[in-house]
């Protein structure tokens, strides 16, 4: 992991998780957190760490995913993360891929679309948004959603 990936990450107050059931996926997100635990510029108290289960089979899978991550992160680095949700596998999605279209254009009503919608109103939350100001990726995520929403 670069340092300067370890930057970005230091400098934002909140940090997306992506990872899936995949040994080598699960492997690298423990790195990434270590790596970053060990970073002098690296604050657990304001910092959020929340991670996505991506291409699961089942809800119980991302949840799963997330319960043994967690476990682990907690135990040997001291840092909790949060469950965000999680990306099904699905046709749809595979396909979107494929044609390096976005899954939420392409087939706005499939599982995986349906789910990074739901993430993403997760992550306006728009009660904590008027308490506190954005930070880090969810203040990205907003104003990107926010300027869709204007458009429309």
């Amino acid at each position: 992991i670069s340092d300067s990936v370890l930057e970005f990450l230091a400098a934002g107050g909140e940090i997306l998780l992506v990872t899936t059931p995949e040994p080598t996926s699960i492997t690298d997100s423990y790195s990434l957190l270590k790596a970053l635990s060990r970073h002098p510029r690296y604050n657990k108290e304001t910092t959020s760490i929340r991670m996505i289960a991506n291409r699961v089979l089942k809800e119980e899978d991302g949840r799963n995913l997330f319960q043994m991550l967690n476990a682990v992160g907690e135990r040997y680095l001291k840092m909790p993360i949060s469950y965000l949700g999680s990306i099904p596998q699905d046709d749809k999605l595979l396909r979107a891929v494929m044609q390096q279209t976005p899954v939420s254009l392409q087939s706005p009503t499939a599982k995986s679309s349906l789910a990074y919608e739901e993430m993403a109103h997760k992550l306006m939350n728009k009660d904590e948004e008027a308490k506190q100001p954005r930070r880090g990726m969810a203040a990205f995520f907003s104003h990107i959603v926010n300027a869709r929403r204007t458009i429309q």
